[in-house]
């Protein structure tokens, strides 16, 4: 084996040494909420029971709380105690409600909202949401949860993803030093003794229309959302062995050739 060759393995094995012995946020932790008030083009996850930040809020960055429970893995069980408390970001529209930007949350497509979950006993984990996923279509009105009947309750289910690191370097920002990995958050209600279509009929009023002064949304105490975080692929890493591969095939074929 040549010298360069040597060389590619051994950095291709260094590299991947690297990233073993690297520590990201895996694992699955379990959270649960207060109070949820839930309209067509907003979500306040707010657990006071005063709802001290309803919308409208306009520019301003408004959060609720959530707790962690049982269940936990990974690096949430070693770094998040039981009953510790976290942030979550409320989130608004913007095709529908356009004045809401600091809490604004694209539907159905990429975007990037900065630091969605924050946890108290961690406050260098960068949980950015990247992704949130559409749901049902309510009177014409795109929504991002998914209502299921089942038996006399219905089932309400938001899927969110997006990317998540611990930030050692203390720059704010999620980047390749950090180990980055990727997270996918199921926040999910029941209401009990109802029907999807009284639940529709409260999104959008007796009346039938959407964003009308008849329409009361969603409230629900009992809300619960399950985070799992896992690995991304290491490009550099795999570039790395890529090449060291490539080298030892280039070999053979010149050994051959001779």
């Amino acid at each position: 084996m040549s010298k360069t060759l040597k060389t590619l393995v051994a950095a291709a094995a260094l590299a991947a040494t690297t990233v073993a012995s690297a520590t990201p946020i895996v694992g699955i932790d379990n959270l649960t909420f207060g109070q949820v008030l839930i309209t067509l083009g907003n979500i306040d996850w707010n657990n006071d029971p005063l709802n001290i930040n309803p919308p409208p809020n306009g520019a301003t960055q408004t959060m609720g709380t959530f707790l962690s429970q049982n269940l936990r893995t990974g690096s949430f069980a070693a770094g998040v105690p039981v009953g510790s408390m976290g942030e979550i970001r409320d989130m608004a529209d913007p095709t529908i409600l356009p004045g809401e930007t600091g809490n604004a949350f694209a539907l159905g497509t990429a975007t990037n909202v900065h630091k969605f979950l924050k946890f108290q006993t961690q406050p260098n984990w960068i949980f950015d949401a990247t992704f949130l996923v559409e749901g049902d279509t309510i009177a014409g009105v795109h929504t991002p949860f998914k209502l299921g009947q089942l038996g006399n309750n219905v089932s309400a289910t938001m899927t969110i993803n997006g990317l998540a690191c611990d930030d050692l370097n203390l720059n704010g920002v999620c980047d390749p030093t950090d180990d980055i990995t990727k997270w996918t958050g199921i926040f999910s209600a029941q209401f009990t003794n109802t029907t999807i279509a009284a639940l529709t009929q409260q999104l959008v009023g007796a009346d039938g229309i959407p964003f009308t002064a008849d329409d009361s949304g969603l409230d629900n105490n009992t809300w619960s959302g399950t985070i799992e975080a896992t690995r991304l692929p290491e490009p550099a890493t795999l570039g790395l062995v890529g090449l060291a591969l490539a080298g030892v095939g280039f070999a053979g074929r010149r050994r051959q050739a001779k």
